[in-house]
């Protein structure tokens, strides 16, 4: 998120605390919100401390809402590959089911895997 006083607006609103570096990846649509994700990282390891899709109970995704909470998901374990994370965790247990689905081992704090159970990595192949 490029407002900086935006993200610290919504940095403070969340319950769950988060790292002086977390930062907001937002995803829309035009000037629509879909959904944002607020993520920190802690000894190497990305952490979504917090998603928010308006409209909808994380618990309870579906329809579009699956496809918005599976996006950002896939936008925190890019970011977490690009800064040097080795494995990603969820803060909130509301996603468990969800992230089970996509191959994280459900806590009772949150979720959590390996980034490479997202993040694909591939070799380059140069000459």
């Amino acid at each position: 998120m490029e407002n900086q006083a935006e993200q610290d607006a919504l940095l403070a609103g969340i319950p769950e605390k988060a790292a002086g570096d977390a930062r907001i990846l937002m995803m829309q649509d035009g000037n629509e919100r879909l959904g944002w994700v607020a993520v920190d990282m802690e000894h190497s390891i990305l952490r979504m401390v917090h998603m928010e899709i308006p409209g909808c109970e994380l618990d309870k995704l579906s329809g579009e809402a699956v496809f918005i909470a599976d996006s950002l998901m896939r936008a925190a374990a890019s970011y977490g590959a690009a800064t040097g994370a080795y494995r990603i965790v969820s803060a909130q247990p509301a996603l468990n089911e969800f992230l089970r689905a996509r191959g994280f081992t459900p806590k009772e704090t949150g979720a959590e895997t390996d980034l490479s159970t997202i993040v694909k990595y591939t070799g380059s192949t140069g000459s």
